[in-house]
């Protein structure tokens, strides 16, 4: 890999080392990168500019890297075992909701740009029909969309003054790359663990 990048850096005069280093740190910590992002955009362009590197780079600690430039976005996802990531039940559901909103606005065609914006007393009332489970409370709520910010499925926005615990949340494409197909039958199947698991601690 090191020749690989000097190879590179050979042929370039715009970047350096430090640049591709920075781009590959930036991407792992972040997961999903966005061009229109300020803080992401210069590693995203270099990233889709020399593609095969990276690629090459991350199959090799067993990453796959996802390349979607009509979205304006890439990212790493885990190959393997490690695809699904380690989350708590309720982690996961609410993150199942999120695609299935997504996919609701993408059949009514309220898709802007390849996201899908809602806010989160909808995205509760979703979470609490699917699921039949009390919504959490709004500590709770703010750790869950602080994950799913961090690894770039999400955006929040700034509340209303006359409605400040309705936040508006700007679903990204991504969401797509970390939740399976099958999301609603996940969704069923998670439930009924979790009915199960309840059970089976009251018998």
């Amino acid at each position: 890999m090191l020749g690989d990048l000097q190879k590179l850096l050979s042929r370039t005069e715009q970047h350096q080392e430090d640049d591709f280093v920075r781009a590959a740190n930036l991407l792992l910590v972040s997961q999903f990168l966005y061009a229109d992002r300020p803080l992401h955009r210069d590693s995203y362009f270099l990233i889709a500019s020399h593609l095969k590197y990276f690629q090459d780079l991350f199959a090799a600690i067993g990453w796959h890297l996802v390349y979607q430039p009509d979205e304006a976005y890439l990212g790493v996802i885990p190959q393997g075992e490690e695809r699904v990531l380690r989350l708590k039940l309720d982690e996961s559901l609410f993150l199942l909701c999120l695609r299935q909103i997504y996919e609701q606005k993408l059949e009514t065609f309220e898709l802007e740009e390849g996201k899908a914006f809602t806010q989160t007393d909808a995205l509760l009332r979703l979470y609490n029909n699917l699921t039949g489970k009390e919504i959490p409370n709004e500590t709770r709520l703010k750790e869950i969309l602080g994950l799913f910010s961090r690894h770039g499925v999400i955006e929040r926005g700034k509340a209303e003054e006359t409605d400040p615990k309705n936040l508006p949340i700007r679903i990204n494409p991504t969401i797509r790359q970390v939740v399976v197909e099958d999301y609603i039958g996940q969704l069923e199947a998670l439930c009924d663990l979790d009915t199960a698991e309840v059970n089976d601690e009251t018998a």
